[in-house]
């Protein structure tokens, strides 16, 4: 059967040509096709020679990433994983290499105490804890109802024990919690550009910039509630899954110059598939410290992604 390809707003188009100009055709190519499926171990039930072999055992195959540690691309179906007792027992969790970073990018440690205020469906909440050994005090947020659930089933089936769940509204949690958490992860709401698929119209069909911009603001107070939330000498990870600048460097940008004792710290990841964010858009000019952020660019298994690393005096 002959694939159907619908087509993107072209407002969007021109505006990514903007943002890639020289990697713009590679970029538009990756909206052709599906990512390949990815998936990660949790350190709270296994270790990885005993997940390999439970995988091998299981007749699952897939092929080991050398970064990050403990992660793999899926080689049979997903359907094959899903049903088995590394995927129900919680062994293993299928996410994007791309949606891993934001907590690597954290670097939870023992005894720590994280905030993940955006945190549903659990995915990254779970890797927090799986990184740290569940030895931290994590602070999990959601203000839907239906992905409150979801979160809530994610971190029983990852047997995450130590996380408080808050069903909220993550706007207001800097004020309930000023200066408490040593580390904050704000994985933002955004329009999802990495996402859009050709073949699946839905993915695309809400995107405009009356949208974005309206993301934007709900960004920066969700940025400040974090950064209000954070103690001094804390470090905050804010990540998107899109390419709007908007979204990205220009939330960060009004975080740097909204809190005087905020400052940008390089978000170092060892991926050939990366530059470095902007430091202007549209005739606005950025902090330079902007430039210390990261663009992930999509590949064959990696969606495009945003993170930014700061940390407060």
């Amino acid at each position: 059967m002959k694939a159907v390809f619908y087509e993107l707003p072209a407002e969007f188009i021109e505006k990514l040509k903007k943002i890639y100009p020289g990697t713009f055709p590679k970029i538009f190519e990756s909206f052709l096709h599906k990512k390949e499926q990815t998936f990660r171990i949790n350190y709270l039930k296994t270790v990885l020679p005993e997940l390999k072999e439970d995988l091998d055992r299981e007749g699952i195959r897939y092929r080991e990433l050398h970064w990050p540690k403990g992660s793999f691309i899926l080689r049979s179906e997903p359907k094959d994983l899903q049903k088995s007792s590394l995927y129900t027992g919680g062994k293993v969790y299928m996410q994007n290499v791309s949606s891993m970073i934001p907590p690597l990018l954290l670097d939870p440690r023992k005894g720590e105490k994280i905030l993940d205020l955006c945190a549903a469906p659990g995915a990254k909440t779970s890797q927090i804890a799986s990184l740290s050994g569940g030895e931290t005090e994590i602070v999990a947020v959601e203000k839907l109802e239906i992905r409150y659930q979801k979160l809530l089933a994610t971190l029983r089936i990852q047997g995450v024990e130590r996380a408080k769940t808050i069903f909220a509204d993550g706007l207001g949690i800097g004020k309930e919690y000023p200066g408490y958490f040593d580390k904050v992860l704000v994985d933002a709401p955004c329009s999802g550009e990495a996402l859009f698929y050709l073949r699946d119209p839905k993915t695309f069909k809400p995107w405009n910039r009356k949208r974005v911009s309206d993301l934007s603001h709900t960004q920066k107070v969700l940025i400040y509630s974090g950064v209000s939330a954070l103690r001094p000498g804390g470090e905050l990870v804010y990540s998107t899954c899109t390419f709007s600048p908007e979204e990205n460097e220009e939330v960060v940008d009004w975080a740097l110059n909204k809190f005087e004792d905020l400052q940008a710290v390089p978000a170092d990841m060892p991926l050939p598939n990366k530059v470095r964010g902007l430091t202007s858009w549209e005739g606005k000019r950025f902090s330079g410290d902007l430039g210390m952020a990261l663009r992930i660019l999509p590949n064959e298994y990696m969606e495009g992604f945003f993170v930014a690393k700061l940390r407060k005096r």
